[in-house]
């Protein structure tokens, strides 16, 4: 009676296997969710050049809503969302956004909020303006209705 092996798989083929698996993986997360969302979950790194170009970017162009307005997301020591490029050259000086004189970002104002205080109760002497206030990492914006004329 001959001793039959059965064959077995060789470890180059099982390694081969569970690479070819992993890459599978990454390409279904990458079509379904977005290349983008995959980065983020892989560790994007800070994007602090990102965000300061763009800036720089709306500024040459005169773009007051990319400036003023337009909400990012700036990944550094510490992660801070729906910040303004306006936000970032004025409060955040330590990230480098620069200022952007040809732009007047004056609807905006800037704020700090007390234990207990909330962005509407800022709204006095602010009437028709964005208040704007960091809050847990995120800023927070609110849009003071314009007083009406007494008659």
């Amino acid at each position: 009676m001959q001793n039959k092996r059965g064959q077995g798989l060789s470890t180059n083929a099982i390694i081969l296997i569970i690479l070819g698996v992993v890459i599978l993986v990454v390409l279904i997360i990458g079509f379904t969710l977005g290349w983008g969302a995959l980065k983020d979950r892989l560790g994007g790194g800070e994007n602090v050049d990102k965000v300061s170009q763009a800036c720089n970017t709306a500024c040459s162009t005169q773009s007051v809503y990319d400036f003023c307005l337009k909400k990012r997301e700036l990944k550094a020591d510490q992660t801070l969302q729906d910040v303004t490029c306006y936000y970032l050259s004025k409060e955040q000086t330590k990230y480098g956004v620069n200022s952007c004189p040809e732009i007047s970002c004056d609807n905006v104002v800037f704020v700090s909020l007390a234990k207990g205080e909330s962005l509407q109760d800022k709204c006095n002497g602010n009437e028709g303006k964005i208040v704007q206030a960091l809050v847990d990492k995120k800023l927070e914006s609110y849009e003071c209705p314009a007083s009406t004329p007494t008659e």
